[in-house]
């Protein structure tokens, strides 16, 4: 059995929750042990300060899980377009296990992004666009915008929102697209609510960045204008010059050249690595917190995992956009050992909805079944 001493009290309330590096928890009594499968023998303790009870199990990835899986092979299986009826296959488990799996692995990489965050101190621009897919029915297409770094193409941010169906439709799909929306209909000014998000976590990396005035690159959209305007904090910096807002035409050529490309090329990324962003598939998502989830995975792994440039060595994105950030000890060497605690971690607004399944999915009235212990 390995060597394990309980990093903080599990009781929200308690005085010893907070873990304090300089002075190791303490206050606690061993209080018993039981025996599992999947585990062996599991020890508890019980805390002298607040008489709560926990075990060792309260702080693992697998919490009230009953089977190990390897998170870094689902991870990389997702994330290199296999659906979760081929990786379920592939592990010999069910796709309800695997994305069960997912959603516990989002929430270690919200939490660790959350967690490096503190650390950044970029130099760079940063470029935002939204990325075009749907969810449930191609009558429900989504708009999921992406802040992301000018040169280390680091993803600082992403957002969702459900969107109106668009384009060139026959007389029966407009008919059908008139019932779907007498049951639900997308919220108004959608896109311009979601940049908003975005543009305040363009206001972060300007706050903790090096540079004294940061260049933000947007697509001739109206609604990122609109939603610009309509800050108080970031108009106000626009107006004394310390953040610059610059348009490209989103029909000017992709090449590197582009100061979209960041974007553009992130789009190309999530088309190609994730099964069900792809063109023409069967394997779409059916429900927005679980997209996602798969979303903050694959994130995870294209600014942690996968090389910038494959000609350029093993450096990740990360490296690129805050060497102080790579190298910080907190969160790396625990990330699939000790559990991501939800009291402990400071999120975005866009991380908060994803974390505690606050989105919604279209035709659906009731909020998705979140565990209980995705709170603690």
């Amino acid at each position: 059995m390995e060597s394990f001493s309980p990093p903080f009290c599990a009781c929200a309330s308690c005085i010893h929750h907070q873990p304090h590096p300089s002075s190791p928890y303490c206050a606690y009594v061993p209080w018993g042990s039981y025996t599992t499968k999947a585990f062996g023998r599991v020890p508890r303790y019980r805390c002298t300060a607040c008489g709560a009870t926990f075990s060792r199990q309260t702080f693992r990835v697998d919490y009230y899980a009953k089977r190990i899986l390897s998170y870094q092979d689902i991870i990389q299986r997702l994330s290199s377009c296999e659906s979760l009826s081929a990786i379920g296959r592939a592990v010999g488990a069910s796709t309800d296990t695997i994305s069960n799996r997912i959603s516990r692995a989002a929430r270690q990489a919200l939490a660790l992004s959350a967690d490096l965050s503190a650390f950044m101190h970029p130099d760079e621009d940063v470029v935002a666009d939204g990325f075009e897919s749907f969810c449930r029915s191609q009558y429900f297409p989504n708009n999921i915008t992406l802040l992301v770094g000018s040169s280390s193409q680091y993803v600082y941010a992403a957002d969702h929102v459900t969107l109106r169906r668009k384009g060139r439709m026959t007389d029966q799909q407009k008919k059908r697209r008139i019932k779907l929306e007498a049951q639900w209909k997308p919220q108004p000014r959608g896109i311009e609510k979601s940049f908003s998000r975005i543009a305040y976590e363009a206001l972060r990396v300007y706050v903790q960045g090096k540079r004294p005035m940061l260049t933000l690159w947007t697509d001739e959209h109206q609604s990122y204008t609109l939603a610009l305007a309509r800050s108080p904090h970031l108009s106000l910096l626009i107006q004394q010059g310390l953040i610059r807002h610059r348009m490209v035409s989103s029909r000017a050529a992709r090449t590197k050249k582009n100061p979209l490309f960041p974007v553009n090329y992130l789009d190309r990324e999530l088309r190609k690595d994730l099964h069900e962003h792809a063109r023409e598939t069967v394997c779409f998502g059916r429900n927005v917190n679980r997209q996602m989830e798969r979303l903050s995975v694959y994130l995870y792994w294209h600014n942690m995992m996968k090389s910038h440039r494959a000609r350029e060595g093993p450096r990740n994105n990360i490296e690129y956009a805050s060497n102080k950030a790579a190298g910080s000890e907190r969160g790396w060497k625990q990330l699939w050992a000790l559990r991501a605690w939800r009291t402990l971690t400071e999120l975005s607004d866009s991380m908060v909805k994803t974390w505690e399944r606050l989105w919604m999915t279209p035709l659906t009235e009731k909020r998705d079944y979140l565990p209980w212990y995705a709170l603690m």
